[in-house]
């Protein structure tokens, strides 16, 4: 939001991301496995869907049609999907809705673009809080462990070493 966003929509079924997401300024979070996340969105948008999709799951098989709906319902035109998570799964894409909707997808790298650094810290300074990110602090010997959590787990964020 501090980047410009009118609304931010999370698509989320983990109640422990999902909280993090509120606290970090989503303002809708939608449960996939509970309700439709186009037909909600739509719902609250009165039709017209959003400019900017984040694909940030790195499931682009599981989240990508739910996408796809929104945008070929929606009033809004040059949708962009950005894909942020890094996945070797395959994106389901189908031409005719990107076609006729001006609708584009884009990959980016999160830490790579001119620019990128500089808005981030601008952000923080501004008042950005980024310490509800860090789910975890722990001593350097806990570091082995925690890598193969921070891999395997749905539920940590970041996971910061303090040195005493």
């Amino acid at each position: 939001k501090r980047a410009g966003a009118a609304r931010v929509f999370l698509s989320e079924p983990s109640k422990v991301r999902a909280s993090l997401g509120k606290k970090m300024g989503a303002d809708y979070i939608i449960n996939p496995l509970k309700e439709n996340f186009a037909q909600r969105v739509l719902e609250i948008t009165e039709g017209l869907g959003t400019k900017i999709y984040l694909e940030a799951t790195g499931l682009p098989d599981k989240v990508f049609p739910d996408i796809e709906e929104t945008i070929w319902q929606s009033k809004q035109i040059n949708s962009v999907v950005v894909v942020v998570a890094r996945s070797a799964k395959k994106i389901p894409l189908t031409g005719e809705v990107f076609q006729v909707r001006r609708a584009s997808v884009v990959g980016s790298q999160g830490h790579s673009g001119h620019g990128t650094f500089p808005r981030v810290i601008s952000a923080m300074a501004s008042g950005m809080n980024i310490l509800p990110l860090i789910t975890k602090r722990i001593s350097l010997e806990e570091v082995p462990e925690n890598i193969t959590l921070l891999q395997t787990s749905q539920e940590e964020c970041k996971i910061t070493a303090v040195l005493k």
